[in-house]
């Protein structure tokens, strides 16, 4: 078995646009996700992010360079999952599954590298 990550990106409509209950249903449909993983024996793990923190730190010139935080833009990391899958035809179809891509979100799904 492999594992890979998952880095939720976007996937809703900032939350001040949402109601507390569109807020609590978004919620609602990770937590259930993540428990048909688990049941499955397919999660690792899985955080949400800080919104409101994040740095990108590269080197420009010899020089440590801090940008951020970022969490305005839709392309923001908001979370990520870890799984366990054979391989990356059948983390593809795990993915597939994510509750981010049924609306303006993405994931970037990564092998990690044993």
């Amino acid at each position: 078995m492999s594992q890979f990550i998952l880095f939720i990106r976007g996937g809703s409509e900032p939350s001040a646009s949402l109601s507390p209950e569109e807020i609590q249903a978004s919620i609602k449909r990770f937590s259930d996700w993540a428990r048909k993983l688990r049941e499955e024996g397919k999660l690792i793990g899985a955080e949400k992010l800080k919104d409101d923190t994040g740095l990108l730190l590269s080197t420009r010139d010899g020089q440590i360079v801090v940008d951020g935080p970022f969490a305005e833009t839709k392309e923001t990391i908001g979370g990520y999952f870890i799984i366990e899958a054979a391989n990356l035809a059948e983390a593809i179809e795990i993915t597939k599954d994510c509750p981010a891509l049924n609306g303006s979100g993405s994931v970037e799904l990564r092998e990690v590298e044993a």
